[in-house]
């Protein structure tokens, strides 16, 4: 083995990759074992924070105070909590829905299908409650002793606006904590642990790989992660990208419509996803493969900035 494989196999627990790579042969010998950083879920996060903000700020805007003094900057925040006030629960599903559409539109590492249904909810919420309201008013006129429907009050917005942030961030942290990835002397294993009822495991041997690709983004490269994809002969590690067939786009069609492209599947369960050092890895399976199966020649590392 070269000097590079050496030293990441000095540095791994044999033992504690097989304890969680159980199906690992003990013809094969482990040289590396990790996970997403935390970092990875970037993101993540960052979204969240911006429904929280979402939510903040039609908060602000129905129950905050009216602003004190004079100047442009007075006059714009004014302005807008006017606008935000007047628009009120109309205003917010419409920018929510919005806020949906671009951000599944635009294929970033949020774009996923269950991250747009997640801000559809979160956008329609409101609208839910106050047709939940109008509809038992409205049964009221023609029927007596009409069971009490929910009533939307602005103070909603900050109770939902935490409630959604504040779990969606906890899910975020497990599914970080939820895959774990073994590169062995013949093939790379990812694992897959999500809420004790989804879990996965599958191997990919390097005579299947057909491409290798390492895309640490811009804020990867300064905090120090990325992602290494592994495209075999079966379209593994790729992604057609388009809209999504099913209820939701017949329903939302507009807001599951993205732009049609192939790329490299950004999707913790297809690739090493986040992981610490990604050009390092790569070199490490780069040599791995040519050792297992010979000279790749073609392989090389192909930097996209998100």
């Amino acid at each position: 083995m070269s000097d590079l494989v050496n030293q990441f196999k000095a540095k791994v627990d044999a033992e504690e990759a097989r304890y969680h790579f159980s199906e690992m042969t003990d013809a094969e010998t482990p040289i590396w074992i990790g996970g997403p950083t935390p970092f990875s879920m970037l993101g993540r996060y960052v979204l969240t924070a911006l429904v929280l903000l979402i939510h903040m700020m039609f908060f602000w805007a129905a129950k905050g105070g009216d602003l004190e003094g004079e100047g442009q900057l007075n006059f714009v925040i004014g302005l807008v909590k006017i606008l935000l006030d007047i628009s009120g629960v109309t205003g917010f599903v419409v920018v929510m829905l919005v806020f949906a559409k671009t951000n599944h539109y635009l294929n970033f590492s949020t774009s996923g299908g269950w991250t747009t249904r997640w801000l559809v909810l979160n956008g329609l919420t409101p609208f839910l409650l106050v047709l939940a309201d109008w509809s038992g008013a409205l049964l009221g006129i023609f029927i007596e002793d009409v069971p009490d429907t929910p009533r939307w009050l602005d103070w909603y917005y900050l109770v939902l606006g935490i409630a959604s942030a504040g779990s969606a961030a906890i899910l975020a942290l497990l599914y970080q904590r939820a895959f774990m990835y073994a590169i062995t002397d013949r093939r790379i294993h990812i694992r897959k642990q999500f809420l004790y009822f989804h879990s996965s495991i599958h191997g990919i041997s390097f005579a299947d790989i057909e491409n290798l690709k390492a895309t640490p983004s811009v804020i990867g490269r300064l905090l120090g992660f990325g992602d290494v994809f592994l495209v075999t002969a079966s379209g593994m590690g790729l992604e057609p990208q388009s809209s999504e067939p099913g209820i939701s786009s017949r329903l939302f069609g507009w807001f599951f419509l993205q732009r049609n492209r192939t790329t490299p599947l950004n999707d913790p369960e297809g690739c090493l996803y986040g992981i610490k050092d990604p050009m390092s890895i790569y070199q490490l399976i780069n040599e791995l493969m040519d050792t297992s199966i010979g000279p790749a020649g073609s392989f090389a590392p192909s930097f996209d900035s998100d």
